[in-house]
């Protein structure tokens, strides 16, 4: 059992974007994923799967990349990965813990803040709704409503957030390391 989100744009111009989360068998995600293309209104992405979940002969097909291996104390808080059809969409966000990110297929254009960039950018995106949240700890609000709106316009939309972090364009087999306080 993987966690799997599904997303759907398939809807009215007015209606609310649909996002769950669901435990489901990986096979799932690999029969959509074989019939999906780039045009397919209902999405399904596997999210932050241990590798430990995966069956056997995919876990032995993704090795620890030695940089990780030789990280600070060569610890490994845990191993995920994260699979999709593009288009995919990752929200703003702060990990608890460097990342190694790899692009295995297609291309992904990420943009990553400075720590009190990205901070300030939450903070004024939950003041503008009336809240005081946690930035470390998400759920699927990120994921969905107007929090999720007001931050893809703060950090794809307007200029500041262009001049506060750095852009990454990744192909299939570039990889970069982020550390850890990015959001």
């Amino acid at each position: 059992m993987i966690q799997l989100e599904f997303t759907s744009s398939d809807l009215a111009p007015d209606a609310a974007p649909v996002f769950h989360r669901a435990e489901a068998p990986f096979g799932i995600f690999l029969q959509w994923a074989a019939q999906a293309d780039t045009k397919t209104p209902q999405r399904l992405y596997v999210a932050q799967a241990p590798l430990n979940r995966l069956p056997k002969s995919l876990q032995d097909d993704i090795p620890t990349p030695e940089i990780v291996l030789k990280a600070g104390k060569g610890d490994i808080y845990d191993a995920s990965i994260w699979l999709g059809i593009a288009p995919t969409y990752t929200p703003l966000h702060c990990d608890p813990n460097p990342n190694l990110y790899l692009q295995l297929a297609g291309r992904k254009v990420i943009r990553m803040l400075q720590p009190d960039a990205g901070q300030s950018v939450f903070a004024a995106v939950q003041s503008a709704l009336g809240r005081q949240v946690s930035s470390r700890f998400r759920g699927d609000e990120m994921m969905k409503g107007r929090e999720n709106v007001l931050l893809e316009a703060e950090v794809w939309h307007h200029e500041t957030a262009a001049h506060v972090g750095f852009e990454a364009n990744l192909e299939a087999g570039e990889s970069m390391f982020i550390p850890q306080g990015l959001a």
